[in-house]
């Protein structure tokens, strides 16, 4: 393919997309290029704080249990409470407690952070997609989509290169960075975009043949 060719399709791919659209991607690329502690997270409980691979593994296992069970509630907050708030709290809260979690020496205080991190991590998921759902047109959703998810693979395969290098200095600074990444999204989204959640449709009221039930009429023969 031609550089005239390359340049036409890369033109294609991301044209016609709202500016709020590009912040959303911009802030999932952040929060993916900071994700570190989920790829040293095993190395730093078995190398650096001595604890066993199986319990290594166990709170590997309670990350993803929090991840699915703020799955089953995430959704249902964007809509109720909205998107933009919904990525703020998830954010905001995944910023403290994975700094947090850099501080935790007890392993019962360890595994209970690792959970809250697994929760707030994945709460921001439900509300990206449906933010970019509501700003996107219909005809240029799946072209979004894409780009987000090339954004995400972008990010993680950035971080996990990344990762190793911060563990061989240090893991706290792992921990912090991630939080400070995190935060820097959640001033994105603060900053920069609105609420997106449609308007509530207005119940029309009932007419006045519904209102008073059926009527019947009665002809005299």
């Amino acid at each position: 393919m031609s550089p005239v060719s390359l340049r036409r399709a890369a033109r294609e791919t991301v044209s016609g997309l709202p500016r709020e659209f590009w912040w959303l991607w911009t802030s999932t690329l952040v929060n993916r290029l900071g994700a570190f502690v989920a790829t040293f997270m095993a190395l730093y409980l078995t190398l650096d704080r001595g604890y066993s691979a199986s319990y290594a593994g166990l709170v590997a296992s309670l990350h993803g249990l929090g991840g699915v069970v703020s799955s089953l509630g995430a959704g249902v907050m964007a809509d109720r409470l909205g998107r933009r708030p919904t990525l703020l709290i998830a954010q905001s809260s995944t910023a403290v407690s994975v700094a947090l979690l850099g501080f935790m020496h007890d392993p019962v205080a360890i595994a209970a952070v690792a959970f809250l991190v697994g929760m707030t991590s994945n709460a921001s998921r439900p509300a990206v997609q449906a933010m970019m759902a509501d700003i996107v047109r219909p005809e240029d959703r799946v072209r979004a989509f894409s780009l987000n998810y090339w954004a995400i693979n972008l990010g993680f395969a950035i971080s996990s290169m990344a990762a190793g290098f911060i563990a061989e200095f240090s893991y706290l600074a792992g921990f912090l960075i991630e939080a400070g990444m995190t935060l820097i999204c959640a001033l994105v989204v603060f900053a920069k975009l609105p609420e997106s959640r449609p308007a509530p449709r207005a119940r029309r009221p009932p007419s006045p043949r519904s209102a008073s039930g059926p009527s019947c009429a009665t002809v005299a023969s």
